[in-house]
């Protein structure tokens, strides 16, 4: 086994050879901290820099994630001190400096690591690229906001440690071999919106160059945003699950409670503090996600609505490329039983998004709206019901997702001075494992998630065999990807003769769509649904006006 040695800030740092699954060889560095580790009264506080080392650090081992429930077996896993970021890179000392890939994983700010079994670099290593992901802070722990200034827990801290992180990569990536003047941050659902989060606040300004959105942005506020309203419900509502019986509105109370609670404890609470009404009503996935913060501080990270912050943000001078899954609605498909069939049916305002629209379930307005989005997917006065399931989905595709990413390209047509390109990606085959999982395999389309692994080698996938469809996807998504990491235009050899063309009318939005058959240009499908979604706000956007 062959070891390297490179400085950092912070000590020396000892990464190893490896080869990737397609003969790429590579020096990997995994594990390497970038904070002090956020426990006792740190727990629920902004990031701290780490203290130095001199012997050299073992970066040659997998990290673990944060505490937070699997996704396949709901088990808590996971420890409290895993602020750390991976580096994968062809050479420490590349002829001419690397282009950097930071990514930053999803899991609804609850699940999720940057673990390789699931984010594998081996394809992104196959072009002269260093790729980096990071672990950030989850569920409460990461997202916990209290209205008391002088206790310094305003919420966001799991924005804040990618911002840590970032900070950390700019200061230090080239001794990795990486271009520090040429980065491209990109992540996925709940990793697109903090990316998104990340490009709107003055706290970032400069320190990437462009932006991949998959899935997800801060205005995907069903399920990305918190507001500020709700804040403190929530967490009373954690510390009584919790044990705690001291006088509600006692923030400080709470949180030295907090602080000394199991980590495990917390996470395993966390999971059953929704209701009825916020988890299958709402569409809401966590009660702790990022939230306009109360007060403004020195590391203040979103002091707006993200829909009045993406009007004059910094990034509307760099290039962005969104991408979604045409069918990404299945990851609801559990919403199918009858309990939730029954609640829909009962509340049809729960077809809007009603937290941004400042209504109630059982507001007359919001009856009628919610009729107007419901008759989109289903006949006049038809009901749900399990037969209905796929059009429930595809309804549930706009609400989750859908709508948050065309009202940001919105937001980029009218505001951004910078390129806005657009990416659906329809491709069904052996990869597709969320629609497998989800059962959904017999409707057309590709699945929230789905897309993850044509990018990313992981345990599930062997590599695929060259001439596969699965092989052609992976292909071009790598070629996109890097394209536009390394020359700011996701146009390359291997989607050619098509292109993409910067997205500049609301009204005619043309994107690439990638399907196991190719790649074409075409009008975004549903384009007209999203149009009436686009209504419920106003012009005005007078609905914003809100309760933060």
């Amino acid at each position: 086994m062959k070891f390297e040695i490179v400085q950092s800030e912070y000590g020396p740092i000892k990464g190893v050879h490896k080869e990737s699954a397609l003969g790429t060889n590579y020096v990997s560095f995994q594990s390497i901290p970038y904070m002090k580790a956020p426990i006792g009264k740190l727990r629920f506080r902004d990031a701290e820099p780490m203290d130095k080392w001199s012997t050299p650090f073992d970066a040659s081992f997998e990290a673990t994630t944060y505490y937070a429930l699997n996704f396949v077996n709901g088990e808590c896993e996971g420890k409290e001190d895993s602020g750390v970021l991976n580096i994968f890179t062809k050479s420490v000392k590349p002829k001419k400096l690397y282009p950097v890939m930071i990514w930053i994983h999803g899991g609804g700010f609850i699940h999720g690591s940057s673990t390789t079994e699931i984010y594998g670099p081996d394809y992104f290593l196959q072009k002269d690229v260093v790729f980096v992901s990071i672990n950030y802070r989850l569920g409460a722990i990461g997202f916990l906001s209290l209205n008391d200034k002088t206790l310094g827990v305003p919420g966001n801290g799991g924005l804040k440690d990618q911002l840590f992180a970032i900070k950390w990569i700019k200061r230090n990536i080239h001794n990795f071999g990486g271009d520090s003047n040429n980065i491209t941050l990109f992540g996925e659902s709940a990793g697109a919106a903090s990316c998104h989060y990340l490009s709107i606040s003055e706290q970032s300004k400069g320190l990437f160059q462009r932006i991949i959105l998959m899935s997800g942005t801060s205005l995907c506020k069903t399920w990305a945003f918190m507001p500020r309203f709700l804040c403190q419900k929530f967490s009373d509502k954690l510390a009584r699950k919790l044990g705690w019986k001291g006088k509600i509105g006692d923030e400080r109370d709470l949180l030295e409670y907090l602080e000394n609670a199991s980590a495990v404890d917390i996470v395993v609470a966390t999971k059953s503090l929704l209701n009825a009404d916020e988890s299958f009503g709402l569409g809401m996935i966590s009660p702790f996600v990022p939230v306009v913060e109360p007060y403004e501080s020195e590391n203040c990270l979103i002091s707006k609505d993200p829909v009045e912050l993406v009007k004059t943000a910094w990034s509307n001078e760099i290039d962005i490329l969104f991408t979604g899954n045409s069918f990404e609605g299945v990851i609801r498909s559990d919403n199918n039983d009858e309990r939730a069939i029954a609640h829909l049916n009962k509340y049809p305002a729960f077809f809007l998004p009603l937290l941004e629209l400042n209504l109630s379930r059982d507001d007359p307005k919001a009856q009628e709206l919610g009729q107007k989005i419901k008759s989109l997917y289903f006949s006049k006065h038809q009901e749900m019901t399990k037969d209905s399931r796929e059009s429930y989905l595809r309804f549930s595709s706009e609400l989750l997702f859908w709508n948050g990413i065309y009202r940001a390209i919105q937001s980029r047509v009218k505001y951004a001075r910078a390129n806005t390109f657009l990416m659906r990606f329809d491709a069904v085959g052996e990869f597709n494992m969320v629609k497998d999982l989800k059962n959904c395999s017999e409707y057309q389309g590709a699945a929230h998630g789905d897309d993850l692994f044509y990018l990313f080698k992981n345990i599930v996938f062997d590599i695929p065999e060259k001439s596969s469809k699965e092989s052609n996807v992976i292909e071009k998504m790598i070629g996109m990807f890097t394209s536009f990491a390394i020359n700011g235009n996701p146009n390359c050899e291997e989607i050619s003769p098509v292109k993409f063309r910067n997205v500049d009318d609301e009204n005619v939005m043309k994107c690439v769509e990638i399907s196991e058959n190719g790649v074409s240009e075409l009008l975004l499908p549903d384009l007209e649904k999203l149009k009436v979604w686009a209504s419920l706000y106003h012009e005005n956007e007078n609905f914003f006006n809100s309760k933060l």
